[in-house]
């Protein structure tokens, strides 16, 4: 495969990611198929099969893309550690909810109806976990927060915020409220006051 036609396929495979995101977002994954995908792409149905066989291979794609777009949480902590260094972290955690709303909204379902994209989503899970632990301790290490916690406790306040974050738009529409600003920037406040009591330095 030549360069240009690489560039070409991996665009295309890019391009396949962000619509197929826009429109799970919107109707969820049940209800867009294949040929919708396709169509909405104004490519045939072989061209997107050919990149992608079916649509476990691209939540599986998209969960990549999720996990990776996350990374950038961790530049803000070369900062230093306050409270509003908090809320910055939480606020751009819950875009990421936002911008990939349909994988928080539906993930239960989809583990349980893709064994790879399980065993995927939980090895993941356990690393981040294992990262926010790590961080959290560094953190303590150089006063940015608390020192306090025992390992277990440190590993269930990582663990109650990380249920929160993947949580948190099942409950909103549970509640019968919508989805906006105003339930995304609640969120990021419960996740400070969870966090608070751990923040050394509160300016």
């Amino acid at each position: 495969m030549s360069p240009r036609t690489y560039k070409a396929s991996q665009q295309t495979k890019a391009n396949i990611i962000q619509k197929a995101i826009e429109l799970f977002n919107e109707s969820g994954t049940a209800s867009i198929s294949m040929n919708a995908l396709a169509e909405s792409l104004g490519i045939s149905a072989g061209n997107l099969q050919y990149h992608y066989k079916n649509k476990e291979e691209i939540i599986r794609a998209i969960l990549e893309d999720l996990f990776k777009q996350f990374d950038v949480i961790y530049e803000q902590i070369a900062k230093p550690f306050t409270q509003e260094t908090l809320r910055q972290i939480m606020r751009i955690n819950f875009d990421l909810v936002w911008k990939y709303r349909f994988f928080y909204r539906e993930f239960a379902a989809l583990l349980r109806n893709d064994k790879t994209l399980a065993n995927r989503f939980r090895t993941i899970q356990e690393q981040r976990v294992a990262e926010q632990e790590m961080l959290i301790k560094r953190l303590a290490n150089s006063g940015g927060v608390r020192s306090v916690l025992s390992s277990d406790e440190l590993h269930n306040v990582v663990l109650i915020g990380w249920v929160l974050v993947h949580t948190w738009l099942s409950y909103v529409e549970s509640t019968g409220q919508k989805i906006d600003n105003a339930a995304l920037e609640q969120a990021v406040e419960i996740m400070v006051q969870h966090y608070k009591p751990y923040v050394q330095e509160m300016q």
